[in-house]
């Protein structure tokens, strides 16, 4: 009688607790048909501007997708909200930078045993009816082998969505086609019967909806281990459900991660309410600025060297002169008249620069979103006021500012139209936001400033470059 009420009592627990505690992001997808094509969970992972992957969003920090898509794990960032390119121009696109790749340990290249990784994403995704996630279901008695069929999710060659029907099939069937499931208990095997049908990248999803509670959810399922092989009869995928805790304990270790600033003595006011620009420097006869961002390297644009110059010296705002030792200009640099890429490049002064009242680096946080609204400090000097003048700036859509500016604008690259209430500055100059960062307040640096065409900024997104950024500090 005791075994039979505890068993009663377990239920009722499971059923009044079927919230958080039993899916990984109780905001996931529900309600929804796959049938509808409704997609709002799906995104795409690039390493610098090449497409690598598909992934599914699972978590306001992490993206989901297939270790095999983290073996070029340098600047990663992935899109959301992207459905289809080329007829909706993709405007409605949020990109976030990626903090951390991980692998799962134990995952094999050779027999694509546990290929199964997460992207955890430089800040938190805000949900929207074109962005939320995935339903991750935490239940251990949910498992794949009852589902008869799923669909997979990929990205042709014109970055249009497709889906595949696959149905679910036996090891057997799998083994018949040459596939060897080297564990079974970790992987689907699963195929479709139209051989014209296929997808052309990896690390999707494996999705099917679930009546869960007398809710209907969206659930991802398997990730798409080789999307090549989706034109066979049978192939293999990895098995979510068979991941669970290793996607429950790898979140929720890493999600209460604290926000990292590059450099911890940075600072940019001189008492709680006066903030000035202590980080600023120029280029020693030169007409463009930069930014201290470390005691010894300063941030600027490359373009600043086109020309062959190179400064020896750079000048802080309170005229101390500092010798420059090294230039690094990003490795993909390009120039062309009124237009750049990889607009980024460090110098490395000959001195540590010691901490001061007059001089300190910005603040850099390595993992937060752009944000909608950024803040130019304007230095202001009138007979009535002498100080710092906040003047907010939002951003513009990527294919706006591409139509104004008559040029692509690359994902690396920012917009913002041009203040008419005063003269702006220098190339090199920098844009940034207020945010609380370990309980004070700082202002974070997010873009140089690269050119200004048509009434438009444009500007390099420092995030964006946040790895190379830290590898230069650090290896230098």
């Amino acid at each position: 009688m005791m075994s039979v009420l505890l068993s009663l009592s377990l239920f009722a627990l499971v059923i009044c607790h079927k919230g958080s505690a039993q899916l990984l992001d109780d905001k996931c997808e529900k309600g929804f048909d796959l049938n509808e094509f409704k997609t709002p969970w799906m995104a795409t992972v690039y390493n610098q501007n090449e497409f690598i992957c598909a992934g599914t969003l699972v978590h306001r920090l992490f993206v989901l997708t297939a270790a095999s898509c983290m073996t070029e794990r340098s600047q990663l960032f992935v899109r959301l909200g992207e459905y289809d390119c080329a007829r909706s121009h993709c405007n409605n696109v949020e990109q976030y930078g990626v903090a951390m790749a991980i692998q799962h340990r134990d995952y094999n290249p050779y027999t694509a045993t546990n290929n199964i990784g997460l992207l955890k994403l430089r800040g938190e995704v805000v949900y929207t009816a074109r962005i939320h996630p995935i339903c991750i279901v935490l239940l251990n008695d949910i498992s794949s082998w009852p589902i008869k069929s799923f669909r997979a999710f990929g990205w042709s060659q014109r970055q249009t969505l497709q889906a595949v029907v696959l149905s679910h099939r036996s090891p057997v069937e799998c083994y018949q086609n040459g596939k060897m499931m080297h564990d079974i208990d970790k992987q689907i095997c699963a195929g479709n019967f139209e051989a014209n049908t296929c997808l052309e990248n990896s690390g999707g999803p494996l999705a099917s909806d679930l009546d869960f509670f007398g809710e209907k959810l969206t659930v991802q399922f398997g990730i798409v281990s080789n999307a090549s092989e989706l034109c066979n009869s049978a192939s293999l995928h990895t098995d979510v459900t068979a991941y669970r805790n290793w996607i429950y304990n790898t979140v929720r270790k890493l999600e209460t991660q604290g926000d990292r600033v590059l450099c911890e003595e940075c600072s940019s006011n001189w008492t709680e309410d006066v903030f000035v620009r202590l980080w600023e420097v120029s280029l020693f006869q030169s007409t463009f600025t930069g930014v201290l961002i470390t005691n010894r390297f300063v941030v600027t644009v490359a373009s600043a060297f086109v020309t062959g110059y190179t400064p020896v010296k750079v000048e802080t705002k309170y005229h101390e002169r500092l010798d420059v030792e090294s230039i690094h200009k990003h490795p993909q640099f390009k120039y062309s008249a009124g237009s750049t890429k990889n607009d980024i490049a460090l110098l490395k002064l000959a001195q540590i620069v010691p901490n001061s009242d007059l001089v300190k680096p910005i603040c850099i946080v390595l993992n937060p979103k752009t944000p909608r609204t950024l803040t130019a400090l304007v230095d202001v000097v009138t007979e009535d006021f002498m100080g710092v003048r906040y003047v907010n700036l939002n951003p513009i859509d990527h294919s706006a500012c591409s139509q104004k500016i008559e040029e692509p604008v690359e994902p690396s690259q920012f917009c913002v139209e041009k203040p008419s209430d005063f003269v702006y500055e220098s190339p090199g100059s920098i844009l940034g936001s207020f945010h609380n960062v370990s309980g004070t307040d700082k202002y974070l640096l997010f873009g140089i400033k690269s050119f200004d065409k048509r009434g438009v900024i444009v500007y390099t997104n420092i995030q964006r470059y946040a790895d190379w950024l830290v590898d230069t500090v650090n290896c230098d």
